[in-house]
C-alpha cells in the first residue's frame, strides 16, 4: 500500500505548496510494542496508517477479546467502527501517521481543481484497502478449513506469531487457541 503523500499526488495534480499543507495536516507518532491507544471518539476523528510496524486492532465483549485487524508496515488501520469501541495495541515498535478527516474533507473542498470524487475516493483508500481484506478475511473464514485459515494468515501475515499470541490469531481466524494448537501440532483431525 503506498504512502499517503504518494496517493495523493498518484491522484491529484498537487503543487508543492499544496503537498506541503496537507503534510502538515498529518500527524505522526511513534509508538513503543506493547502500548495500547483506545477512545472511541478520538479514532473516529483520524484515519490511521500504520508506515512502519505491527498493530492489532480488537474490541471486547464479554470480557474477551476481539481481534478485527492485524496489520503491519504500509498498511491502513481499521478504527471507524460504528457499533463498538475498538483499542489499538502495537505488536512492534511502530511509526504512525493520522490523517485527520474533517481537515482533509475541507482541504479537497477548497480545491476547484479537484474533482468531488476524486476527492472521495482519496478519503476512501483507507475503506477500500480495509474492504478488500475483509473480503479475503469473509472468503476464508467460510469457505476453507481450519488448517487453510491458518496456512492463509500464515502466509498473508509472515511476522504474524513473532508478534501475536495463539489467543489472538484463533481470535482473528474464527477458531478457538486449542483448535489452532492442534493444527501447530500436526495432530488436527
Amino acid at each position: 500500500m503506498p504512502h499517503p503523500i504518494q496517493t495523493l499526488k498518484e491522484l491529484f495534480k498537487l503543487d508543492a505548496a499544496q503537498i506541503e499543507s496537507v503534510e502538515r495536516m498529518f500527524v505522526e507518532r511513534n509508538f513503543s510494542k506493547g502500548d495500547i491507544f483506545d477512545g472511541q471518539h478520538s479514532m473516529q476523528a483520524y484515519v490511521f496508517y500504520l508506515k512502519r510496524g505491527a498493530a492489532r486492532v480488537f474490541y471486547t465483549a464479554n470480557g474477551r477479546e476481539h481481534t478485527v485487524q492485524f496489520a503491519f508496515d504500509d498498511e491502513y488501520l481499521d478504527t471507524r467502527s460504528t457499533t463498538t469501541e475498538v483499542t489499538i495495541m502495537f505488536m512492534e515498535d511502530s511509526e504512525v501517521i493520522y490523517m485527520p478527516v474533517s481537515e482533509m474533507h475541507d482541504f479537497f473542498s477548497e480545491r476547484e481543481s479537484i474533482h468531488r470524487q476524486d476527492a472521495i475516493l482519496f478519503m476512501n483508500v483507507a475503506l477500500i484497502h480495509r474492504i478488500k481484506n475483509l473480503e479475503e478475511r469473509i472468503f476464508y473464514t467460510q469457505h476453507a478449513s481450519a488448517v487453510e485459515r491458518y496456512r492463509w494468515v500464515i502466509n498473508r501475515y509472515p511476522r504474524l506469531l513473532e508478534c501475536a499470541t495463539i489467543t489472538q490469531v484463533a481470535s482473528f481466524l474464527g477458531l478457538t487457541k486449542e483448535t489452532l494448537y492442534r493444527i501447530r501440532s500436526g495432530r488436527y483431525k
